[in-house]
């Protein structure tokens, strides 16, 4: 097992669980209203979701190798494009902290609530394996050990990212805007963008 898969992995569960949605939005309302830990634990109810997910792309590709191996080049573009466009979709997007309503009491069922709210958008399955595949990871380095390594990270990493939401908007308290979610939304915009450039870039200069 190569163990630079397991970093990779985190990098991908960050930059898949920044970009500011209806989850987001509960989680900072939470650490907002009800402090930090409540919107860390509702936010785990996400990463929970994201590793699933995460780890349904990564064993579905690490399953395909040799068909990945013949049409690299190829899956890389379109992987690219899919990218490119989730990233134009993340900057033109604005979020705002009141437009999603928050029903649940409790902190454990709210992190259920937020579970199966990131799980009924099974597109997510595509999101990673557009990002595996246009940052080179199409093949998992041939074995399910690098697929299980990718599938940890990224429970680790989307973990990461509820944590440091949720004690960023705890800290900031009141201070928090729709301006600031979607800065994070940029940024994030930026970031996945590049990296479907390259993964076109790389393909087409061959």
């Amino acid at each position: 097992m190569s163990l630079i898969y397991l970093p990779w992995g985190i990098f991908i569960g960050l930059i898949m669980a920044a970009p500011i949605g209806p989850v987001n939005i509960i989680c900072i309302r939470r650490a907002l209203t009800m402090g930090s830990m409540n919107g860390f634990v509702v936010g785990l109810g996400a990463a929970l979701a994201d590793g699933f997910f995460g780890a349904l792309a990564a064993f579905g590709l690490a399953g395909l190798t040799r068909v990945l191996n013949d049409f690299n080049g190829w899956i890389e573009i379109v992987g690219g494009t899919v990218v490119i466009i989730i990233g134009a979709r993340l900057w033109f997007s604005h979020p705002h902290v009141a437009e999603v309503n928050d029903s649940y009491k409790d902190r454990f069922k709210a992190a259920i609530g937020t579970f199966l709210l990131t799980m009924t958008n099974p597109l997510t399955v595509l999101g990673f394996v557009a990002v595996f595949v246009s940052l080179g990871l199409g093949n998992m380095g041939n074995n399910y050990l690098n697929a299980t390594a990718v599938s940890v990270g990224i429970l680790l990493g989307s973990t990461l990212w509820w944590a440091m939401l949720s004690i960023g908007a705890g800290k900031i308290s009141k201070k928090l805007t729709d301006e600031h979610l979607e800065k994070v939304n940029k940024i994030s915009a930026v970031i996945i963008i590049i990296f479907g450039l390259i993964a076109i870039f790389k393909n087409l200069a061959l």
